[in-house]
């Protein structure tokens, strides 16, 4: 696949990579220190955003895989932070799951996991959560999901034993492990969130999940 095959598809990826815009967060990265730049209303804010489309260049994409294999090695550590971000499949879509990982010292996030399933059973998908959360030691993990499928979200909560009285506008990390998020209203903020994590070489995506990010556009 040729780097003009990989340019990046908003509409195909921007909220499948919700884990890593909230796992990108203040708490990692001070973000109130980058308030007073000048850029950070278009970088953290998505104010640049004029249409959605190819937003990054071939250089980007492939600095991006590049810090992938350059970091890919380094064993995945129970101790560090891990997002899972679910972008549930309806009839005509496939259900995307992606797992990404903050490497501190290097001040990293990296793809981890990438999963894509046709015509997902809403049980094999718990099941593959489970897996991940399994092989994280059971710690450290948060999992970001579509808050408008709510019987995805109740069968996660079920299986990690949460209470089923939930609303996308009141969760906190704090107190769940299964996060709903509202897609449709966050989507700018995470693709301008991602466009700053990119521009600044933080993000890392290793060679063999390069298929599930890169698209046509047209």
């Amino acid at each position: 696949m040729s780097l003009r095959e990989k340019k990046l598809s908003y509409n195909s990826i921007s909220t499948r990579l919700n884990a890593i815009y909230h796992f990108y967060d203040m708490n990692d990265i001070s973000l109130n220190k980058k308030k007073l730049e000048p850029e950070f209303k278009r970088e953290y804010m998505g104010f640049y955003l004029g249409k959605t489309g190819n937003v990054f260049s071939e250089t980007q994409i492939q600095d991006c895989i590049s810090l992938g294999q350059q970091y890919k090695d380094i064993p995945i550590s129970q101790y560090t932070l891990k997002s899972v971000g679910l972008d549930p499949g309806f009839s005509s879509s496939k259900t995307a799951i992606v797992m990404c990982e903050h490497l501190k010292e290097q001040d990293k996030i990296i793809l981890r996991y990438s999963k894509e399933i046709d015509k997902a059973d809403p049980n094999e998908v718990v099941n593959l959560c489970w897996d991940l959360w399994k092989s994280n030691g059971f710690m450290n993990t948060l999992f970001f999901c579509d808050g408008s499928n709510r019987a995805l979200i109740n069968l996660l909560k079920i299986r990690w034993d949460e209470s089923l009285n939930w609303d996308p506008s009141d969760v906190s990390a704090d107190s769940m492990h299964i996060l709903p998020v509202n897609f449709n209203t966050e989507s700018k903020q995470m693709l301008g969130h991602l466009h700053m994590m990119v521009s600044k070489g933080h993000l890392a995506i290793p060679e063999e999940y390069d298929k599930g990010f890169y698209r046509n556009y047209r």
